[in-house]
């Protein structure tokens, strides 16, 4: 009698490791299957779309900014991220609206999108006329009537592309460098690049009373 219990309690003890391993060999299958974990952290950097109404009142001035295709997804995520902070601390007086090329865009194209008013995000390398400048990240060009902000992509590594494009759009706004100030600092440096300071903020405000300054560099 002691040995069929025994043996039976053994038999149940196998079942029940066997039933624990089937169920552990399929957990890692499970998470393999969820969504990957994102690689790029965005929580620096927080914005609303949403302006007071004292400020949608005045009337907004919108941007219309074009992103090159040639980005990459997470490319044009951390582009947007920049742009939407920006139009969190202008708080309706001007307004980013954005969109993409379209494909392969001719000169004709891209000359109508200039004279419109536009600005137009390329994705250049070191070989561009924009990069002449070895130590420049980006380049922004042009003025009132749009322009350009030459990003050059190869020579980033791992820097932060949503800090540098918020400093480029501070000169999109008229903001130029100052080296007393953290955003707009002429060198880069990803600890001051997270946020819009308060001086950058005012410059880009008084941007709606005059003109955009043209031909500044990061």
């Amino acid at each position: 009698m002691l040995s069929l219990r025994l043996v039976a309690s053994l038999v149940i003890s196998g079942l029940a490791l066997l039933l624990l391993g089937i169920a552990l060999s399929f957990t890692p299958a499970r998470a393999a299957t969820g969504p990957a974990p994102r690689d790029y952290d965005t929580s620096a950097y927080r914005y609303t779309d949403k302006p007071a109404p004292a400020a949608v009142s005045a009337g907004i001035r919108t941007l219309t900014v074009y992103v090159d295709r040639d980005f990459g997804p997470a490319e044009r995520e951390r582009i947007g991220l920049a742009l939407q902070q920006w139009n969190h601390v202008l708080n309706g007086l001007v307004r980013f609206r954005t969109g993409l090329l379209p494909p392969d865009p001719s000169d004709q194209a891209l000359a109508q999108i200039r004279r419109s008013g536009a600005w137009i995000v390329a994705k250049v390398d070191s070989r561009h006329p924009a990069a002449r400048e070895r130590t420049a990240l980006a380049m922004t060009v042009g003025g009132r009537g749009g322009g350009f902000v030459y990003v050059i992509a190869d020579r980033f590594g791992t820097r932060d592309l949503t800090a540098v494009m918020l400093h480029e759009l501070g000169h999109v706004l008229g903001a130029g460098h100052d080296p007393r100030g953290h955003l707009m600092s002429p060198v880069y440096d990803r600890s001051n690049g997270h946020c819009i300071d308060r001086g950058t903020g005012a410059s880009a405000r008084a941007w709606t009373m005059g003109d955009i300054a043209a031909g500044d560099r990061l």
